[in-house]
């Protein structure tokens, strides 16, 4: 069943930016950064799994490639920034906010994001295959090609966003809420059970659900 109330959007601890010391060190396996900003850095091919980020702010930060596997973000915001192709299985997420830029082929399968808002992302390609997904909102985001396949999704919001040939194949959906999305789902749309969509959404939707069950209709 819908919660009448929908879970608050998450925000990060974090002090003033000007509290918090430059991260002018090397990213590095089991690092750990607190208290930290980083900005207009590219990290290429950096190998940081098992690094630990805590209220950390992080602008204009391009990742590209790399192994960040178990990486934990904790009260961390991202903001203006590019995730290209990183591996990222396995990561930690909690209370962070990931604001504008783009997340493009990004390994996210198996992480365990919780208390996470994604804000005006474009996220392409991305696979989040065996991940958990709890008390997320996504607002105003792109969703191009998303892989949610097994994924385990309880309280996630998607206000103002576009799915473009999403696959939710065997996901499990628990108070999910897609009102106010633009809905294409090329695969999963059995999945869908748990989740609340409008009218409007479901009318949109009729011509797949209708071919996905073997109705023609004439």
């Amino acid at each position: 069943m819908h919660s009448a109330t929908p879970n608050p959007l998450p925000r990060p601890d974090l002090p003033p930016a000007s509290e918090l010391a430059p991260l002018d060190q090397p990213v590095r396996d089991e690092g750990h950064y607190e208290c930290q900003r980083a900005e207009s850095v590219e990290w290429d091919d950096v190998f940081a799994s098992h690094a630990r980020f805590s209220q950390c702010l992080l602008t204009d930060v391009t990742l590209t490639g790399g192994e960040w596997s178990k990486t934990t973000f904790a009260d961390v915001r991202l903001e203006d920034s590019r995730l290209l192709a990183p591996d990222l299985s396995a990561s930690h997420w909690r209370d962070t906010e990931v604001v504008r830029g783009i997340a493009s082929g990004v390994q996210w399968h198996d992480a365990d994001v919780r208390r996470v808002h994604f804000d005006q992302v474009k996220l392409d390609a991305v696979n989040l295959r065996g991940a958990a997904l709890t008390d997320v909102v996504f607002t105003d985001c792109l969703l191009r090609e998303a892989d949610f396949g097994g994924t385990k999704l309880t309280r996630v919001r998607f206000p103002g966003c576009t799915f473009e040939d999403a696959d939710f194949s065997r996901a499990r959906l628990t108070d999910v809420d897609l009102r106010g999305a633009r809905l294409h789902f090329k695969a999963g749309l059995d999945a869908l059970r748990g989740a609340t969509i409008d009218g409007g959404q479901l009318v949109e939707l009729a011509p797949a659900l209708a071919a996905h069950v073997g109705l023609r209709i004439g």
